[in-house]
């Protein structure tokens, strides 16, 4: 009886790395097979700064398009059973995940791909590959974290990464500006009974007009009851724990 159930979960971890997993992308044509909505101009940026640092370009770029530029060991589950632990880092301007088996130089990157039966415990968050309505009303795929979960609502966190193109100077009298990677945070929600993931506004009166009518002055009262702050994530946990009791 043992072996009816190992076999089929070792199967299974083996398939999840055969079919989930691919070279991370290491130049002009990999880079730009692999964009998930972004320009041409931006991934050859994240060519440079993968493969060759010395680059001048790189050097005078900003930031990151990593939550973290280390590797940092993760757990990783397929349809909610553990598969093992890599060591993960996630690229927030591709939203993609980048992963190792151990921290030898030697060892090259691969790239997990896109599965949405796939939880990676990477840091204090849960990524989930996710569809959701952005800002713009635009439906995107990309990595969020459910932070909220309860009988009527759901709350997810995303980070993302903006890049900006640097600007030389004309003339020795301006100064040159870099390109950068600006990282910020958005929020999204999601009601149970419906299938879809949309963006949430923390604008305190936005935010209230998410919600019923029969419910929003009752979420109004415990917020001011409360002291608490929309644009805080540990407040915005608090106000849909109590949303899901209502």
């Amino acid at each position: 009886m043992k072996y009816k159930i190992t076999i089929p979960f070792i199967l299974l971890y083996n398939l999840v790395l055969s079919q989930n997993l691919s070279p991370a992308p290491n130049g002009e044509a990999g880079m730009l097979a692999n964009a998930k909505g972004g320009s041409p101009m931006l991934n050859l940026v994240m060519m440079e700064l993968r493969n060759n640092e010395s680059n001048n370009a790189v050097n005078k770029t900003l930031g990151t398009p990593y939550s973290n530029d280390k590797f940092i060991k993760s757990k990783i589950y397929y349809d909610h059973d553990l598969q093992g632990e890599f060591f993960v880092r996630y690229n927030a301007l591709n939203s993609s995940i980048e992963l190792k088996k151990s921290l030898e130089s030697e060892e090259k990157p691969q790239q997990l791909l896109a599965d949405k039966k796939i939880i990676i415990k990477y840091l204090n968050k849960e990524l989930r590959f996710t569809t959701y309505i952005n800002k713009k009303k635009k439906t995107k795929n990309g990595y969020l974290s459910l932070i909220a979960d309860g009988k009527n609502y759901k709350l997810y966190h995303r980070l993302a990464v903006k890049f900006s193109e640097g600007k030389a100077a004309a003339n020795s009298m301006v100064v040159s500006i870099p390109s950068k990677f600006t990282h910020f945070e958005e929020y999204y929600f999601q009601k149970v009974e419906l299938n879809h993931i949309d963006f949430l506004p923390l604008k305190k009166a936005k935010f209230l007009k998410q919600f019923d009518k029969k419910n929003k002055n009752v979420i109004e009262e415990f917020i001011e009851k409360n002291s608490l702050n929309t644009n805080k994530e540990e407040n915005l946990i608090t106000i849909f724990n109590y949303i899901n009791t209502l």
